[in-house]
C-alpha cells in the first residue's frame, strides 16, 4: 500500500510539473489575514455569521477546506517566513519577531519563473521590510502602516485601506499581460480589538463573563470591561469587516485579473486564545489548537483543486509548494512542505510539526491524525518534560497523558530538536546578546519603528 501511495505522489508531482503552463498563466493569489483563528469562522462550523465572503469564495463545490491546517510556528515572522518558502523555522531561520530573512533562504518571489511579476502589499509592522528583510525580494513591497488610533499608538494599516491598495496598484501595473504573483496580508483581527468606529455592531451576548483584567495585555485592555466576552464580540468584529474586505479583494481583482482559472489560497499566520488555557486573548506563547490552527481554503479547479473538506491535517509550510508548482516552478528536494493537490490519502499519512519560542521556553509539537506529543524545550536545547493529548477524546487539550505509546512521534522530535541550530529556538545573535537596544534580534531598529512594535505588544 505504501509503494502505491508513494507512486501515486510521483505521478501527481511529475503531471504537474512536466504540463506545459498556459501562454499567460491566471495569477497566483494569496490571501492571508493575521490572528485568524477558524474556530470563529462560519466555513469551520461558528454559530455567528462571520465570514460570508469567504463562504462565498470558497464553497464546498469550488473549493478545498482544511480542516486541520497548522501554522509552522505561533508567531508572525516565523509563520510568514515559513508558509513563503515551504521551510520549516529551524531550517528557514527565522525564529523570532523583528528578525531578518537570511539571504540564503528562499521565499515564493525567488523561485517562481522569471517571467512572473511579484508583488505583495502587507499591513503589519514586524512585516515591513526594515523588520523582516523580504521588501526586496518581491517587485513591488508595500508595507506602508501609520497610526490609525492615536489615543492608543495602534499601528496598523486597516482592511479597507489594505484592499484600495492592492487594487490600486493592480489596475495601475505597467505591463499588464504578465504573469502576476500577488499576496496581500491583512491585520485587523490582532489585537487591539477595535473594529472602524463606523463599523455596524453586529455582534452580542446576553450574560457576560467576568475575567480579571489585570491578566490581559496592557495593550489589548478595554477600558472600563472585566467581561470577557466583550473581548470577543469586538475580534468577531474585526474579522467579519476583514471579510467583507477580502471579499471586496477577490472580487476586484477577478473583474481585472479574472480568477476563474487562477489558484487562490486563503490562510492565516496563526491563530489566538480566547479564555482558553487561563491565557487571555494572545498568541506565540504555546501550541495549543486554538493559538496553532488556522484556516487554509483553495479554489482552482481549473489548476488541479479538488473542492471538498479535507480533515486531515495540513502545514502552512504546504503553500509555498502548491503556489510554486500551480506555477510550473521546480520545488527544490529541501522544501519540506507538499503540494495541497496531492490525494487525502497521502495528507493522511504524514505528521505535522508546530512550535512556539520566546526565548523563555520552546514548545514543539507533533501531530499525526489524532495524536498530538508536545515537548517543552529550555534555551538551551534540553529537553523540560513531554505531554500527549487525544484531540478526539479531549479536544480542549484538557488532560495531558505519558507520551510511551508514541515512540516513533517522540523519536522525530528528539531528532529535530538534536538539529536544530538555534538551541531551543534562540538564535545565536539573541543568545549572544548583541542586539540588546533593539527588539528582539534586529539590527538598528529604533525611534518609530520600535513605537510601532510596541503598540502592537510586541
Amino acid at each position: 500500500m505504501r509503494d502505491r501511495v508513494l507512486l501515486a505522489a510521483v505521478a501527481c508531482a511529475l503531471l504537474v510539473a512536466c504540463s506545459p503552463p498556459p501562454a499567460r498563466p491566471p495569477p497566483p493569489v494569496l490571501a492571508t489575514v493575521d490572528t485568524l483563528r477558524p474556530h470563529h469562522m462560519s466555513p469551520y462550523g461558528y454559530d455567528r455569521p462571520t465570514t460570508p465572503s469567504l463562504e462565498r469564495w470558497f464553497a464546498d463545490d469550488v473549493a478545498a477546506v482544511y480542516e486541520r491546517a497548522y501554522a509552522a510556528e505561533a508567531a508572525t515572522s516565523p509563520s510568514v517566513v515559513s508558509f513563503l518558502s515551504g521551510l520549516l523555522p529551524q531550517d528557514h531561520g527565522v525564529r523570532m519577531l523583528h528578525q531578518l530573512v537570511p539571504a540564503t533562504t528562499r521565499i515564493v518571489p525567488d523561485l517562481l519563473p522569471e517571467a512572473y511579476e511579484t508583488a505583495a502589499i502587507v499591513s503589519n509592522a514586524v512585516l515591513a521590510h526594515e523588520a523582516i528583510g523580504i521588501g526586496d525580494r518581491f517587485d513591488h513591497y508595500d508595507d506602508f502602516v501609520d497610526e490609525l488610533e492615536p489615543h492608543r499608538h495602534v499601528f496598523e494599516r486597516n482592511a479597507a485601506r489594505t484592499t484600495d491598495a492592492a487594487l490600486a496598484w493592480v489596475a495601475g501595473r505597467a505591463d499588464p499581460e504578465r504573469p502576476l504573483f500577488l499576496w496581500v496580508h491583512y491585520i485587523d483581527p490582532h489585537g487591539p480589538y477595535a473594529p472602524p468606529e463606523d463599523w455596524p455592531r453586529r455582534y452580542s451576548h446576553p450574560e457576560p463573563v467576568p475575567i480579571n483584567a489585570r491578566r490581559v495585555h496592557q495593550y489589548m485592555r478595554i477600558p472600563e470591561t472585566d467581561d470577557g466576552l466583550e473581548y470577543v464580540d469586538r475580534y468577531d468584529e474585526e474579522i467579519t469587516y476583514t471579510d467583507r474586505e477580502v471579499g471586496r479583494l477577490l472580487d476586484g481583482l477577478d473583474a481585472v485579473l479574472g480568477l476563474d482559472d487562477a489558484l487562490v489560497l486563503f490562510t492565516a499566520d496563526h491563530g489566538e486564545s480566547m479564555m482558553e488555557h487561563e491565557s487571555w486573548f494572545t498568541h506565540g506563547y504555546h501550541v495549543y489548537e486554538e493559538i496553532v490552527r488556522v484556516p487554509l481554503m483553495v479554489r482552482g479547479t481549473a489548476v488541479g483543486v479538488v473542492p471538498g473538506r479535507t480533515a486531515s491535517p495540513v502545514s502552512g509550510i504546504d503553500v509555498a509548494p502548491t503556489l510554486l508548482r500551480t506555477a510550473g516552478a521546480p520545488v527544490a528536494p529541501e522544501i519540506a512542505g507538499a503540494d495541497l493537490r496531492l490525494s487525502n490519502v497521502m495528507q493522511a499519512q504524514r505528521a505535522i510539526l508546530v512550535e512556539a519560542s520566546d526565548a523563555q521556553r520552546q514548545v514543539r509539537a507533533l501531530i499525526r491524525k489524532d495524536q498530538k506529543v508536545l515537548v517543552s524545550v529550555s534555551p538551551e536545547g534540553e529537553i523540560l518534560g513531554w505531554g500527549l493529548f487525544d484531540l478526539t477524546a479531549d479536544p480542549g487539550e484538557t488532560t495531558a497523558e505519558r507520551v510511551v505509546t508514541v515512540p516513533r512521534l517522540r523519536a522525530t522530535l528528539e531528532e529535530m530538536i538534536r538539529r536544530d541550530p538555534d538551541p531551543g529556538g534562540v538564535p545565536s545573535e539573541f543568545a549572544e546578546g548583541r542586539k540588546l537596544t533593539a527588539p528582539k534580534v534586529a539590527p538598528g531598529v529604533e525611534g518609530e519603528q520600535l513605537e510601532r512594535l510596541r503598540a502592537l505588544g510586541y
